[in-house]
């Protein structure tokens, strides 16, 4: 009888619970940035204190919602996703998407990668200042999806500058945002995978008008590597200091999302 009472205890007993994973934690080298990722966050720290997060956003994200008195938010929503895409050395990609519907003539729908560099300032990364500007030129002229969209063949093959050949793209029926693509050139990029001495890298342009709204379009180009990256994209490749975008899904780096709806009427007393 007493050891029927042990395995009914066991039997009901509830199933214990798998530990969490302990974070994945790197130091980037020659810095003070040190990174802490989990499948539900990744934050970057500089003495102790997060300069860099994902989950911290929301409560910035659900400050931007307010029904004002007399407004009908029936059918009102919102979202907001981060996808991390690579990390190498303070860089850290991602796929930033918005959507919902807050009043108005229509919803919203937006996505595009964003790169940071967590040890400066906001805006302080720019492609063409890592990699010389006739490198990213002569890729971009050279893909096949770009140049399928050239509505000047005289104005394109002239153009010295990534703004100037972008001004000769014309959005065609997918709707491209090229003209509007400089930041996009310069901000809007995650690093894929390396090719021998080049890096392959990832570019993602919006659309061009309302009417395409949520579209986004990925530009795949090859860059040979500065002398100066190379150390910290050979770190990423072989996942000792952050990682490249063809591994994301073995890292399992996060995506994070969030949601807002109304507050539910109060019902009149």
């Amino acid at each position: 009888m007493f050891m029927s009472s042990v395995v009914m205890v066991v039997l009901l007993a509830a199933p214990a619970q798998p530990a969490a994973a302990a974070p994945l934690k790197w130091k980037v080298s020659g810095t003070d940035v040190a990174f802490e990722m989990t499948a539900e966050d990744l934050r970057a720290l500089r003495g102790g204190k997060e300069v860099f997060g994902l989950k911290s956003r929301e409560k910035g994200f659900l400050s931007n919602f307010e029904v004002e008195e007399g407004q009908d938010p029936t059918g009102w929503e919102a979202f907001q996703s981060f996808k991390v895409l690579s990390v190498v050395g303070p860089w850290v990609s991602y796929e930033e998407s918005n959507s919902g519907f807050t009043g108005g003539a229509h919803p919203y729908a937006s996505t595009s990668y964003v790169l940071k560099d967590v040890s400066k300032e906001q805006g302080s990364f720019s492609l063409m200042k890592v990699f010389p500007e006739k490198d990213v030129l002569k890729a971009l002229k050279a893909d096949t999806f770009v140049r399928k969209h050239i509505s000047d063949q005289k104005a394109f093959d002239a153009a010295k500058t990534v703004e100037a050949m972008l001004e000769t793209l014309d959005e065609g029926e997918d709707c491209v945002g090229f003209r509007y693509g400089l930041d996009a050139v310069e901000r809007g990029v995650a690093f894929h995978h390396i090719e021998g001495n080049k890096v392959a890298v990832r570019i993602a342009f919006g659309y061009a008008s309302e009417a395409c709204r949520g579209n986004f379009f990925v530009v795949g180009i090859l860059l040979p590597i500065p002398a100066s990256l190379k150390p910290a994209l050979d770190r990423a490749a072989k996942r000792t200091e952050g990682f490249l975008m063809k591994d994301a899904k073995a890292v399992k780096a996060p995506t994070v999302a969030f949601s807002w709806e109304p507050p539910e009427p109060k019902e009149k007393e």
